[in-house]
C-alpha cells in the first residue's frame, strides 16, 4: 500500500509539471512506452527492484532505454526516481500517471473482449453509446473464440456480458431446472 501511495504522489507531481508546461498528452505518451517497455521486459523489471544493483547503474540503464524516445520533461523525470530510490515504482508510477491522465480529460478506459475482431463500424456503434455519457473511451480490445458469439465489456468494476456463451448457459441452467 505504501507504494502505490508513493507512485500516485509522483504521478500527481509529473502531471502538474506536465500541465504546467504544455505538455500533458506527450507526457501521457512517455509513460505509456515506459509501462509498456517495464512490463514487456521481465529482465528490466527485475533489474528495477534488485536491492543488489547501484541505484546509479540503474539510473544509467533507464537513461540508455528511454533518453532517446521521451520528451525532456520524462527524460529529466526519470532519472531523478533512481536518485530518489524509486526506480522500482517506475512501472507503478507511469501506470497511475496514465490512471490521473484518463481522469483529468474524462476518459473511461474499457476492455473489451469479442469472440472476432471488432469492425471499425462496431467500434464507432460502441464508441458512440459511450459517448452519450459524455465521456470519451479508450479500448484495450482481445479476442476470445470461446464466447461464440457477442462481447463481453469490462467499464472500471462494470461487466456487460453480452456473449453467446453465457446466453447458452443461461438456457443450459433453465433447462435442467
Amino acid at each position: 500500500m505504501k507504494s502505490t501511495k508513493a507512485a500516485n504522489r509522483y504521478a500527481q507531481s509529473l502531471l502538474d509539471l506536465a500541465k504546467e508546461n504544455g505538455e500533458l498528452d506527450r507526457v501521457k505518451d512517455d509513460m505509456m512506452l515506459v509501462r509498456d517497455t517495464v512490463a514487456a521486459s521481465d529482465d528490466l523489471a527485475l533489474m528495477l527492484t534488485s536491492p543488489i544493483i547501484k541505484s546509479e547503474v540503474k539510473k544509467k540503464v533507464i537513461e540508455s532505454i528511454f533518453s532517446s524516445s521521451v520528451t525532456n520533461l520524462s527524460t529529466m523525470f526519470l532519472p531523478l526516481l533512481a536518485d530518489k530510490g524509486r526506480e522500482r515504482l517506475l512501472e507503478d508510477i507511469a501506470d497511475a500517471f496514465i490512471n490521473l491522465y484518463r481522469k483529468e480529460k474524462g476518459i473511461i478506459n474499457a476492455e473489451v473482449v469479442s469472440a472476432v475482431p471488432m469492425s471499425a463500424e462496431w467500434k464507432a456503434d460502441l464508441t458512440a453509446a459511450f459517448a452519450k455519457t459524455g465521456k470519451s473511451i479508450e479500448f484495450t480490445e482481445s479476442v476470445d473464440p470461446s464466447l461464440l458469439g457477442g462481447l463481453r465489456v469490462k467499464v472500471g468494476d462494470q461487466l456487460i456480458d453480452a456473449t453467446l456463451r453465457r446466453k447458452l448457459n443461461e438456457l443450459k441452467q433453465e433447462i435442467s431446472n
